[in-house]
């Protein structure tokens, strides 16, 4: 329903020919002048019309109280107890309704109100839609988390708080700030908290604490105004507002409104307080209960150092009661004895190890001897010869049972099989003589030098310290002797007169080697370590 334009001329006391019936200069009272608005208003529209707005401000005190808006007035609304117990919801701030009631001039209050009989949904209003899709939006990029959020500092020592400095909030600040830690300094900077241009200078005034603080040394921000309709708050709304919180490099601390007041500002802060006292105590330390801690740490401190000095002092009453304390002599006494028995320990003690030692290694000499091969032969020797003699005793007493001819034909069979292959395994290590016989190699033009003891000559420093010196060819032995007595140094000596030459014909070409016998197998299986006389001990070690 549209609204119906004031006619003057239907006001109350209002004459036919239009002028009044009052006197024009003389004064009305305000109770007269509230009435004639009383009356206007109830002549001039309809006794019931329907507005459309946005709620906000909503109070349920019994009767709801509440204000309309659009976006260029403001109107407050009275809905009373019996109207809103016959309505099917309840309204809240920023919902879009349409309300059906009248217009009174309330002259105690001296306000205009709309008093609704009935309220309708239309849907929510553009603040409020304004308001939840900022939130949606600021969630999804986590501005709300508390793993981003700072800690707020234990003891800080200069605040800056951010506020409009006429506002009532500020007062509130100062006069908490003052009671609780007259210490912590307080930085005011003052901007505005309601209107358009509230939200730029809240967002600059953040971002210049932000980038001056260690300058300024300021610890902490404290944002915070007093409490009001959606419309008064919505500065803390806005996005460049959260933007500056969420990027100010020290902890910020919001309060806006009352307590039923949420803003977009308090929740990506990080700390949110229900008043601006609140959030002074939340961010300053309370002196007061800083100072009673103090004097309990001193309390426990003096308690502590006091049962500390006494079992001190009871300690030291028990040491002074030892005899070492009473009497240090006899304590010195006995130390003193003690002292010199440990010295007749120490000088016996090198004879009793040297005893230890020597009957030691006499028992391992022992054990050591049992193990030497020596003796380990000798026992087998001895076993052997156990075995020896009953070897014959058993061959004696089978032969004096058994049939001699037979087994004296397989005897001689087998002794006659025996030697065959010794003879064999004998012709066979003779040609294998032969092909490393160092004949062979003197006759390829190779020399033997030896001394007059025929033992064999390696180098030349052992042929320099020789009298003598025997060269063996492949045909025959060259003797040379050196003089005893010094030749002049033109002097040659001639190889006819350093030695003498034996007979080519004495050395036979080509050396006999004996066939070998089973004495002589024998004989060189006992001894492997001589070599043979034919061979001129070139195989020796």
């Amino acid at each position: 329903m549209e609204r119906l334009p004031f006619d003057p001329s239907k006001a109350r006391g209002a004459s036919s020919a239009g002028g009044s019936s009052e006197e024009p200069n003389r004064p009305l009272s305000v109770a007269q002048l509230a009435t004639h608005i009383e009356g206007a208003l109830r002549d001039g529209l309809p006794l019931k019309l329907s507005v459309r707005g946005e709620i906000s401000g909503f109070k349920n005190q019994t009767h709801w109280y509440f204000t309309l808006k659009d976006s260029h007035a403001v109107i407050g609304c009275v809905m009373f107890a019996s109207a809103a117990r016959r309505q099917k919801i309840q309204p809240k701030n920023g919902d879009e309704v349409v309300l059906t009631g009248r217009v009174e001039f309330w002259g105690k209050g001296g306000r205009v109100q709309f008093y609704a009989d009935a309220i309708e949904p239309v849907g929510q209003g553009s603040l409020e839609q304004r308001y939840q899709r900022l939130i949606a939006e600021l969630r999804g990029l986590g501005w709300f988390e508390l793993e981003r959020k700072r800690a707020l500092p234990t003891f800080p020592k200069r605040v800056a708080v951010v506020t409009s400095r006429t506002g009532a909030a500020l007062q509130d600040v100062i006069d908490t700030a003052n009671r609780r830690c007259p210490s912590v300094e307080l930085c005011i900077i003052d901007v505005r908290v309601q209107g358009e241009a509230a939200a730029p200078q809240v967002s600059a005034a953040i971002d210049w604490l932000s980038a001056n603080h260690e300058k300024l040394g300021i610890d902490a921000i404290i944002l915070t105004r007093g409490g009001g309709s959606l419309e008064d708050l919505w500065a803390f709304n806005e996005r460049v507002v959260a933007q500056s919180i969420v990027d100010c490099s020290i902890p910020v601390v919001a309060a806006i409104g009352h307590e039923t007041d949420t803003t977009i500002a308090e929740l990506v802060a990080d700390e949110r307080c229900a008043t601006p006292t609140q959030a002074v105590m939340r961010l300053l330390p309370d002196a007061a209960a800083l100072l009673e801690q103090v004097h309990q740490l001193g309390r426990r401190l003096d308690a502590r150092l006091s049962r500390m000095l006494a079992e001190e002092r009871r300690h030291f009453a028990s040491l002074t009661r030892r005899p070492a304390f009473v009497d240090r002599f006899s304590a010195l006494a006995s130390h003193r004895q003690l002292l010199g028995q440990l010295g007749a320990r120490l000088k016996h003690c090198p004879n009793q190890i040297s005893t230890d030692r020597t009957r030691r290694l006499f028992a391992l000499s022992e054990r050591l001897s049992q193990h030497r091969p020596r003796t380990a032969l000798d026992a087998r020797l001895r076993r052997l010869d156990v075995l020896s003699f009953r070897l014959k005793t058993a061959m004696r007493s089978r032969l004096r049972t058994s049939e001699h001819t037979d087994r004296f034909d397989q005897l001689h069979n087998a002794f006659a099989r025996h030697l065959e292959r010794l003879s064999d395994r004998t012709n066979s290590l003779g040609r294998e003589l032969e092909v490393v016989s160092p004949l062979r190699i003197l006759a390829r033009g190779y020399t033997v030098t030896t001394d007059d003891d025929g033992r064999l000559l390696r180098t030349a420093s052992e042929a320099q310290r020789e009298r003598a010196l025997i060269t063996r060819f492949a045909d025959g032995t060259v003797r040379t002797v050196r003089p005893t007595i010094p030749i002049g140094p033109e002097a040659r000596p001639s190889s006819h007169a350093t030695g003498t030459t034996e007979p080519a014909a004495s050395v036979p070409k080509e050396p006999v080697i004996p066939r070998p016998t089973a004495k002589t197998i024998q004989r060189r299986r006992k001894r492997p370590g001589q070599p043979p006389s034919d061979q001129m001990g070139l195989f020796g070690a």
